[in-house]
């Protein structure tokens, strides 16, 4: 077990501390059907994790030479966090922005949107290989992924992720936490996929021209 599946099973023992004492607390309150959505989620959410960061993350062998986040990493999480935050607390007390006529339909269309970016997600975590890192950084011998996910799209992995932030907010049935996203962290995103192109054009010059190109952003023959 590397340094980094041992954090992650750190974080799901912790979370799964934090889930049973949580469900257990909802489930003296919460009707059965919120109740229902909370530990599915959950029960989801860790599995991808699990997946993802245990099984399917690579532990890099080269040395980082040029490390350039610009905190685009620390912009995303924050402002996720805030929506999700929101999410819970407008699910499952305020409801401030709950929309019950629209469930179950626009919980399930979450669900399934947050299938979907995980399998976005994990083609692109088997496409990348070594060189994914949560920061924007070169590695040392760094080479160009132009091949599987990254064919015909340069950021898979920020299409998944949008998407995932996108459904959460339908899981909940919250259009406050969807605003929040679409106004916040949506923004921070793309922020984030500036500063990485930047990078990539500075590291890989005219080879990185030629891969924008023939590609676009997140959505294929689109952006």
């Amino acid at each position: 077990m590397n340094s980094r599946q041992r954090g992650v099973l750190v974080r799901i023992i912790v979370a799964l501390g934090i889930f049973a004492y949580a469900g257990y607390q909802g489930s003296q309150v919460l009707p059965g059907f919120d109740i229902a959505v909370v530990v599915s989620f959950f029960m989801v959410y860790l599995l991808w994790t699990t997946v993802a960061e245990g099984l399917i993350y690579q532990d890099p062998d080269e040395y980082v030479l040029e490390d350039d986040d610009r905190k685009s990493y620390l912009y995303i999480q924050l402002t996720f966090m805030v929506a999700l935050f929101f999410a819970t607390i407008d699910f499952v007390g305020l409801q401030w922005t709950r929309i019950k006529p629209l469930e179950p339909t626009v919980i399930y269309i979450g669900f399934v949107l947050f299938i979907v970016s995980c399998v976005v997600r994990w083609w692109g975590f088997k496409s990348i290989g070594k060189w994914f890192n949560p920061r924007v950084a070169v590695y040392e011998n760094h080479r160009l992924i132009a091949e599987g996910a990254y064919r015909n799209i340069r950021h898979p992995l920020y299409l998944g992720s949008m998407l995932s932030f996108i459904a959460i907010p339908l899981v909940f049935n919250s259009w406050g936490a969807l605003l929040l996203i679409l106004t916040t962290t949506l923004p921070a995103l793309n922020y984030r996929i500036n500063v990485e192109e930047e990078l990539m054009l500075k590291h890989f010059g005219a080879a990185y021209q030629e891969y924008m190109q023939r590609s676009k952003k997140m959505i294929p023959g689109i952006w």
